[in-house]
């Protein structure tokens, strides 16, 4: 449930979300998750929240 919310909420927020973003949202532990919930609406940019692709 958390992973959808995150990735449903991001795509509202920010647009289409690349693979490597769904691959790092899909594998995150809840703790990750919710701390990604929290800081949703400070971020600037999906990078800022989740880190970029070579992270």
């Amino acid at each position: 449930g958390k992973a959808e919310s995150l990735a449903r909420l991001l795509t509202r927020r920010f647009g289409p979300l690349p693979v490597w973003a769904t691959q790092r949202i899909d594998a995150a532990p809840a703790a990750q998750l919710d701390a990604w919930l929290d800081g949703i609406f400070d971020a600037t940019s999906l990078e800022d929240l989740i880190g970029d692709e070579a992270a």
